[in-house]
């Protein structure tokens, strides 16, 4: 029997030049832009990966990828990943990862604020302490409506005793236990004023 010939036109079929079929290097780039979605995909936690909402097959897929220890057998899998990627839509992966770096950014962005707040407040000479307060009371929520959140945001006369302590601790070289203590006052301070 003849080998049948891989495309057979029929009269009925109708050859347009003008439909732009995707050449073989862009399916190529496609497929690669899928494979490193998956591979991004690798590097969430179990949690973040139940938030985003992906399919069964491609959750138990990226759970074997996460045993697998083995170089090439990780190589592997991340092509089956990329496979499965190719049979979803994957805009809403797109937009759920891109909301999850924008809110892992949110996050870094507080703790780095907080931090440089602390610095200032423990490097502040004593005169310039209440000035530096009224800043920061001034980028902060210091009143808020909900009483829980209130107990939840500490009062200038809470910052006043923790850095007091905090500067105790400098000069003495103790274990930074008030300095700990007042990045996380400042933290939830400037964390409130982002929930607003």
């Amino acid at each position: 029997m003849p080998r049948k010939k891989q495309f057979q036109w029929q009269a009925d079929e109708t050859y347009s030049p003008t439909v732009d079929m995707p050449s073989r290097s862009a399916k190529k780039r496609e497929s690669l832009a899928l494979q490193k979605l998956g591979e991004a995909l690798t590097q969430l936690s179990p949690q973040e990966v139940r938030e985003i909402g992906l399919s069964a097959d491609l959750v138990e897929a990226l759970a074997l990828y996460a045993r697998i220890r083995d170089h090439e057998g990780r190589r592997r899998q991340l092509q089956y990943i990329g496979r499965l990627m190719r049979e979803i839509d994957s805009a809403p992966i797109r937009a759920a990862l891109e909301a999850l770096n924008a809110k892992k950014a949110a996050s870094a962005s507080a703790l780095h604020t907080a931090e440089q707040w602390r610095r200032r407040l423990l490097e502040a000479p004593a005169g310039e302490l209440n000035d530096i307060l009224l800043q920061l009371s001034s980028v902060s929520l210091m009143a808020m409506q909900d009483s829980k959140k209130r107990s939840a945001v500490p009062s200038q006369e809470d910052l006043l005793f923790l850095i007091q302590a905090a500067r105790t601790e400098v000069h003495e070289h103790k274990t930074p236990h008030a300095q700990r203590a007042l990045f996380r006052a400042l933290h939830s301070l400037l964390t409130h004023n982002k929930m607003r």
